[in-house]
């Protein structure tokens, strides 16, 4: 079987999206079209790569593509800026089959904006004509069932994923560049990897270091909004505070290496839309992954899973919560040992492979 799999999200900085890559090709020859990083080269046969110049672009740039790919049998889009391109490619290739990943989850009501207004009603016309449907989550496809009138409950597909060194030779030069950042072994790191995005409450993440002192340290890793960046800033200065730290980005090799030396990850969101609310955080098994316990926001997934696993913290309070894993550390990392040992991501890839044949009837 010929797949196609189409994605406006860079694969360097894109966890799922990586781990979909994996599924399409245990199901067939794969050919993905992705977004492309500053210098990013193809990750291996069968990646194209779009020099981003914008959206629309983009959907012309896979159109034009499909002349050079020839007729497909199944198209998988991935996330919803993905739709329009792969259902013309779908069209053009004379595919059988589309496979949509649902990895986001807003509501009309919610949306903010004409473009988010519009990228839900293009969600709702063309995900029920999807022949497969995956949902990141539980939560999330009961609620996509009467949201988009689907026949079918969506496939679950969690966010488990694991962060690897491209390379022996790639982690010995992130160790040389990264290791005199983290020479003070005696501080207790807190690590984020949503930026300074004051809407996953950020803020009161930094105002939490005020009271936990200079033996604690946060770091914010991600890319930003200015503003948001500038508000994360003025709170770090308002609070005279010298324990927190903003980095930009980073690739896979730079990100485990800076999970690998912190204690505990925070994976937080807000609950005003349905997308957070029920948010399916890849974030918390990749500091899993690492041996590193958790501190999370009170969203139901997050709280739920904090609560069967006792893997961190589901709390508002950031700073009590982060104080108990420091008080009650080697247990939380002892539990975290046990619970990341049952995890698989190659079992997650594999029960998705075989659910996505078992509908489309194919072997």
């Amino acid at each position: 079987m010929k797949i196609l799999l189409i994605s406006y999200d860079y694969y360097l900085y894109d966890g799922r999206l990586r781990e979909l890559i994996k599924v399409a090709r245990a199901l067939g020859e794969t050919t993905f079209i992705t977004r492309s990083s500053d210098g990013e080269k193809p990750q291996g046969e069968g990646h194209i790569l779009y020099r981003d110049r914008g959206y629309s672009h983009f959907i012309l740039f896979v159109c034009q593509q499909m002349q050079k790919i020839g007729p497909q049998d199944l198209i998988l889009i991935d996330n919803r800026k993905g739709i329009i391109p792969g259902y013309l490619a779908k069209k053009l290739t004379h595919a059988r089959y589309v496979v949509q990943d649902c990895r986001e989850l807003y509501s009309y009501q919610s949306a903010t904006g004409i473009a988010g207004k519009i990228g839900c009603l293009i969600e709702k016309i063309f995900t029920r004509r999807s022949d497969v449907v995956i949902a990141a989550n539980a939560y999330r496809a009961k609620r996509m069932v009467k949201m988009f009138g689907l026949k079918e409950m969506p496939l679950n597909y969690e966010n488990i994923r694991r962060l690897t060194y491209r390379s022996e030779q790639a982690h010995q030069q992130v160790e040389e560049e990264c290791r005199e950042f983290f020479a003070d072994q005696e501080k207790f790191r807190i690590i984020s990897t949503a930026g300074c995005d004051v809407s996953r409450t950020t803020v009161r993440m930094v105002e939490a270091m005020k009271g936990l002192g200079d033996a604690f340290e946060l770091l914010l890793i991600g890319e930003s909004e200015e503003e948001d960046e500038q508000i994360i800033r003025e709170t770090i200065r308002s609070l005279r505070l010298t324990n927190v730290k903003i980095f930009p980005q980073m690739d896979e090799n730079h990100l485990k290496y800076f999970i690998e030396h912190c204690q505990v990850g925070m994976v937080t969101y807000h609950q005003r839309d349905l997308n957070n609310k029920y948010c399916a955080s890849g974030k918390i098994y990749e500091f899993l992954f690492e041996g590193k316990p958790v501190v999370t926001s009170t969203n139901p997934p997050l709280k739920e899973f904090c609560e069967k696993y006792h893997v961190g913290q589901a709390s508002d309070d950031y700073e009590q919560a982060i104080r108990k894993i420091a008080d009650q550390y080697p247990r939380f990392c002892e539990t975290v040992k046990h619970v990341a040992g049952r995890l698989h991501v190659e079992k997650n890839n594999d029960r998705l492979t075989e659910q996505i044949r078992r509908r489309l009837g194919v072997s």
